[in-house]
C-alpha cells in the first residue's frame, strides 16, 4: 500500500475531523468494578469515564452512533499464524494512563521499529504519533536507518495524549468487499485519552487507497481487548474474561427495549432456538456473537479457571493451524534457579539495562516470587490441556509475567510476538517470528530454539523497556493488511 506524497518523509497534516462516530450516548456506561482480568497478582480494575484523568472519557463504545447495528458488521478476522503482512500500523504514544511515557520506552520502541523496517522490506508502515517530538523522531529514524521513505507514513494523532498499545483499540477484519475494516470495540481499559481515535485516523489516511481502501466502524456489541483474541486460519480463540465482558456489555444494551429485541432476534437466528430461556441465551450469546462477527468457529479458553494472564496473547501462540506454544512459568523458574550466583548477577544487570531499570534490585528474584505458586502454574497447564483437548499439538514456552502496574520488572513473554508465513514466487516458504527478548540470555535463547525447532526464522527484538509496561510487540503493533 503506497500513499503518494510530495515530501521525502510522508508526514500527514494534522487530522482535524472527528472519528466517524457521534457524541457519547448513555449506551454502555462502564462501571468502576468491572475487572481488566482475574489476574490474582494484579487487583487492577477497569477504569471508567468517571475515574480517568485528562479527558479519557472519550471511549469508542460510548461514541457509537445511536441505533447503529449490533450485529452483522464484522468480517473475517486476520490470522496470527499465516500470511504476509503488507501494512503495519504502529502507535508512538506519550502517556501511560496518568504518567508520561518513560524516555527509555520511547527509545526502545524506535529501536524495535528499526528492526521491523529492516526485516520487513516489502511492508508499508503507518506510524501515528501523539506529538511533534514523536513525528520528528520517527522521521529521523527513517532517515538514519536508510529506510525508503515511501514505506513509512507518519501521521499526527487526533489528540495530544495517546498510549503505545495499538492492539487493544481495534479489531481489523476483511470485510465482504475484500478490503480491511477496523472495528472499534469497547476496550476494558484506556491508557491514553486519544486511543479510541486510532482506527478512524488510519481509515482517514488509507480510505482512498486504490488497492485496499480501509474503513472503520464502531462495533457497540463487543467488549474485548485486541490482546485477548487470537486466530489461526481455521479458528478463533477468545479468553474467558472477554466472554464475561461481552455478556455484560450486551446486558447493558438490553436495558433498551429496542436493543433487547435486536439481541433476541440475533440469538434466535444464530442458535436456531427461541429466546425464551434467558439463562441459556445469556450463557451462549457472547460466543455466538464472536463466531458470527469474525467468520470462524470460536474456542473459548480458560473456561473453568483464571486466565494465566490478563490477555491470552501474553501466554499462548498459534503456529500454523495444528500447533500452539503455551507459556510455562516452571520452565523459566527452573532455568533461572539453575544460574550460578555470577550468572544471576550478570543476567540481572543485562535485564536492568535492557529495561531501563535502575533500582539495583534482584529482578530474577522478583519475577520468581511473582510466578512461583501452584495456582498460577495450574492456570497455564489448564490452558495447555484445553488446547490439546481441542486437537492441537502443544509445546511449552518459558513465561514470566512480572508484577502488574509497578513498572519494576520486565514481563518475559515469548508468546507476545508477530508472525509471517507465506509462499514465495519461487515456491520456497518463509516462516518468520518477530520475537521479544529481554536481556535474559538463558530464557531468550530457550525461546529462540523453540521457534527455530519449528522451522521458524527468529528476528530478535529488544523489548525490556516496553514489556515493563506489561506488553510486547503484539500489543504495540497491528497488521492492518495481510495476505492470507
Amino acid at each position: 500500500m503506497i500513499i503518494q506524497s510530495q515530501s521525502p518523509i510522508r508526514t500527514f497534516a494534522p487530522v482535524r475531523t472527528q472519528p466517524q462516530v457521534s457524541a457519547p450516548t448513555a449506551e454502555g456506561t462502564p462501571t468502576d468494578s468491572a475487572q481488566i482480568s482475574r489476574d490474582t497478582r494484579g487487583g487492577a480494575t477497569r477504569r471508567s469515564a468517571a475515574t480517568l484523568k485528562g479527558g479519557q472519557e472519550q471511549v469508542a463504545f460510548k461514541a457509537a452512533e445511536q441505533g447503529a447495528p449490533l450485529f452483522g458488521v464484522g468480517g473475517l478476522i486476520f490470522p496470527d499464524s499465516t500470511g504476509k503482512i503488507k501494512e503495519m500500523a504502529l502507535q508512538l504514544g506519550n502517556v501511560e494512563f496518568d504518567k508520561p511515557l518513560p524516555q527509555e520506552t520511547h527509545n526502545g520502541l524506535l529501536g524495535v521499529w528499526n528492526q521491523l523496517f529492516t526485516h520487513m522490506p516489502e511492508t508499508h508502515f503507518t506510524v501515528v504519533c501523539a506529538d511533534q517530538r514523536g513525528i520528528d523522531d520517527v522521521n529521523k529514524l527513517v532517515h538514519d536507518s536508510g529506510t525508503d521513505p515511501n514505506r513509512v507514513s507518519v501521521v499526527p494523532a487526533q489528540g495530544d495524549k495517546m498510549s503505545i498499545w495499538i492492539r487493544d483499540s481495534m479489531l481489523p477484519v476483511r470485510a465482504e468487499d475484500g478490503h480491511t475494516k477496523l472495528l472499534i470495540q469497547d476496550r476494558t481499559y484506556w491508557p491514553g485519552a486519544s486511543d479510541n481515535t486510532i482506527a478512524p485516523t488510519l481509515a482517514q489516511v488509507h480510505g482512498q487507497d486504490e488497492h485496499n481502501p480501509i474503513t472503520s466502524q464502531a462495533h457497540p456489541a463487543l467488549r474485548i481487548d485486541g490482546g485477548n483474541i487470537l486466530s489461526n486460519s481455521k479458528q478463533i480463540f477468545v479468553g474467558s474474561d472477554s466472554i464475561r465482558h461481552t455478556r455484560a456489555r450486551l446486558q447493558e444494551l438490553a436495558q433498551d427495549p429496542a436493543r433487547a429485541k435486536e439481541i433476541e432476534e440475533f440469538y434466535t437466528k444464530a442458535s436456531g432456538q427461541p429466546a425464551d430461556d434467558k439463562e441459556k441465551m445469556w450463557a451462549d450469546l457472547p460466543q455466538l456473537v464472536f463466531q458470527s462477527e469474525f467468520g470462524r468457529p470460536v474456542l473459548v479458553v480458560a473456561r473453568d479457571h483464571d486466565q494465566p494472564a490478563f490477555h491470552i496473547d501474553m501466554c499462548a501462540t498459534p503456529i500454523g493451524d495444528k500447533k500452539f506454544l503455551v507459556g510455562d512459568p516452571s520452565l523459566a523458574i527452573k532455568a533461572l534457579k539453575a544460574l550460578t550466583p555470577e550468572e544471576r548477577a550478570a543476567t540481572n544487570r543485562e535485564m536492568a539495562l535492557n529495561a531501563g531499570i535502575t533500582s539495583g534490585e534482584d529482578l530474577i528474584g522478583k519475577l520468581i516470587c511473582a510466578e512461583d505458586n501452584a495456582q498460577n502454574q495450574a492456570n497455564y497447564d489448564a490452558m495447555a490441556a484445553e488446547l490439546k483437548e481441542a486437537g492441537y499439538e502443544i509445546e511449552r514456552m518459558p513465561a514470566m509475567m512480572g508484577l502488574r502496574t509497578t513498572w519494576s520488572v520486565p514481563y518475559l513473554t515469548y508468546n507476545n510476538c508477530i508472525q509471517e508465513r507465506y509462499t514465495n514466487p519461487d515456491g520456497s516458504e518463509t516462516k518468520k517470528v518477530y520475537l521479544p527478548q529481554y536481556g535474559c540470555e538463558v530464557l531468550d535463547k530457550m525461546a529462540e530454539k523453540i521457534y527455530q525447532g519449528n522451522g521458524i526464522e527468529v528476528v530478535p527484538l529488544q523489548m525490556g523497556s516496553i514489556s515493563k509496561l506489561e506488553g510486547a510487540i503484539r500489543c504495540s503493533s497491528y497488521a492492518i493488511e495481510r495476505e492470507f
